[in-house]
């Protein structure tokens, strides 16, 4: 079994044959094969055919998970770049051509990348919230509540937990400054014109600057590696290589956004 595969259900591989062919007889044989072989499934997450359905089709969000939905476009996104040599960054209503695409594609070679991306796309479906007591004087607590995409207040929670414990605040901070610098760029550089709907999600980041977030961004990485337990020797990496390579992981995210949800996106995040 691959690694790839133990990221989709087997509702997603039954998705994947169904449209790639139709006429199968044995419908499990073939999801058992999936399973089984990284190539051929990495070959069919390329048809243009499963891209057309899960794109164009209304319902295909809802008809596989998301994880398969992002790890689709995000091997298209791998192809797209492969074969251009430049990204375009986009900044105050301006692009720009950058001759980075190389470094890019190299970055998205590792698999381990790819998939962290994937995940990353798919916890910014929904907003949560964290509840925790706190202890304001002896024998009185507090409930306070923090939400998963509120930067200062991730921060003022980590801040009221043990150093051992701030391995997710941090890299859900770093992941929320990679989100917004790939996903919803546009909401850092026209700050007096985000509407009411972005405000209240972004908070911190209808003020800070695109440099800022990149600086947080590289820094919360570094230090969720270095909180990162033994166990967790290969995030530990990627995460890491996110930190190094901070603006050159926005770029498949911008890609993917553009390309292949475009106008759409909103639909997608921050439910």
């Amino acid at each position: 079994m691959n690694g790839l595969s133990l990221m989709l259900s087997d509702q997603d591989l039954h998705f994947i044959v169904h449209v790639l062919m139709p006429d199968s007889r044995d419908m499990q044989r073939m999801v058992k094969t999936l399973r089984n072989d990284e190539e051929i499934l990495r070959g069919m997450l390329l048809d243009k055919r499963l891209l057309s359905s899960l794109t164009e089709e209304a319902n295909s969000f809802v008809r596989v998970s998301p994880h398969l939905f992002f790890t689709v476009l995000l091997e298209w996104v791998k192809k797209d770049i492969a074969q251009q040599n430049y990204t375009i960054e986009r900044s105050r209503g301006q692009q720009m051509v950058v001759f980075d695409g190389s470094a890019v594609a190299n970055l998205l070679k590792e698999a381990r990348i790819t998939a962290y991306l994937a995940d990353l796309l798919v916890s910014f479906i929904r907003i949560n919230s964290i509840t925790i007591s706190v202890m304001v004087k002896k024998g009185v607590w507090r409930k306070l509540r923090f939400s998963d995409f509120d930067v200062e207040s991730l921060i003022r929670y980590s801040e009221m937990i043990e150093e051992s414990q701030r391995f997710g605040p941090y890299k859900r901070i770093a992941d929320i400054c990679l989100f917004i610098s790939g996903v919803f760029p546009e909401y850092i550089e026209a700050q007096k014109t985000v509407p009411s709907f972005g405000r209240a999600r972004l908070g911190m980041f209808a003020r800070w600057s695109r440099e800022g977030i990149e600086k947080y961004g590289k820094l919360f990485y570094r230090a969720a590696a270095e909180q990162s337990s033994t166990h967790l020797h290969e995030l530990q990496k990627v995460l890491m290589k996110l930190s190094e390579h901070f603006i050159l992981a926005t770029k498949p995210l911008d890609v993917l956004t553009n390309r292949y949800l475009s106008f759409h996106k909103e639909k997608f995040f921050l439910q």
